[in-house]
């Protein structure tokens, strides 16, 4: 039994796992991030059966799986504001956003109880930088389109490119957090869209192929000189 005040041995080793992983990856969170982490890991063990948040593992399963794993996309956003789609219970945007606090984050997903969740971890973890809205991403239409998108196993490829095509055509970038990596025909077939980079995440303690797979709006950059040179070409 742990005594009142103390720390379970799993937490304790969570916590280490969380550091020593943010680390690895050459993120420095600030001075309350990691203990805001650990209590978003808290909150995400308590609601998730009810909710239906994630599968069944422990403290540090959930460390690497998920928030180490979330993580690992922060050195490669772009400036600027974000929208995380199909958010679920905050992965990879709450975390995201938790450990870059000067950006401005959209948590979106169409679920009622994922949206009241994220609500009531953002008021829990006071979390300014973030805004959660409850819809479907092909429907979202932001009066200034995003910075940049970012998914994490929202779609196959195909599908998830037609979700996010309004907003690529106004400006954005979509940031695929994907599995393996899709073979350079694959990537090729996408319509309307150009794969700018697929780099390989390192994430440690995690035994599994992560990338992350940027793409643009194809004519993106015919229909910049096409508005620079006065025509349409």
């Amino acid at each position: 039994m742990v005594p009142v005040g103390a720390v379970a041995p799993d937490e304790a080793r969570s916590s280490e796992t969380l550091a020593a992983g943010l680390a690895a990856m050459g993120i420095s969170p600030g001075p309350d991030d990691l203990q805001r982490l650990n209590d978003y890991l808290h909150l995400l063990k308590r609601w998730r059966r009810a909710y239906g948040l994630t599968a069944r593992a422990t403290h540090e399963e959930i460390v690497v799986r998920h928030l180490l794993d979330s993580a690992a996309a922060l050195p490669s956003l772009p400036s600027g504001s974000m929208l995380d789609a199909g958010s679920g219970a905050g992965l990879p945007g709450l975390v995201l956003a938790l450990l870059n606090p000067q950006t401005e984050w959209v948590l979106l997903d169409s679920a009622a109880k994922k949206v009241a969740f994220l609500r009531h971890a953002c008021a829990e973890l006071d979390l300014a930088n973030v805004r959660v809205v409850r819809g479907r991403l092909e429907h979202y239409q932001p009066g200034e389109p995003p910075r940049g998108i970012i998914t994490r196993a929202l779609a196959p490829l195909p599908r998830l490119v037609g979700l996010v095509e309004h907003l690529l055509r106004r400006g954005s970038t979509l940031l695929a957090m994907l599995g393996r990596r899709p073979s350079e025909e694959e990537l090729d077939a996408l319509a309307g869209v150009t794969c700018h980079s697929c780099e390989r995440l390192r994430v440690p303690g995690l035994d599994a192929q992560r990338h992350l797979a940027v793409f643009k709006y194809l004519h993106e950059n015919r229909d910049q000189r096409a508005v620079k040179s006065g025509g349409s070409g």
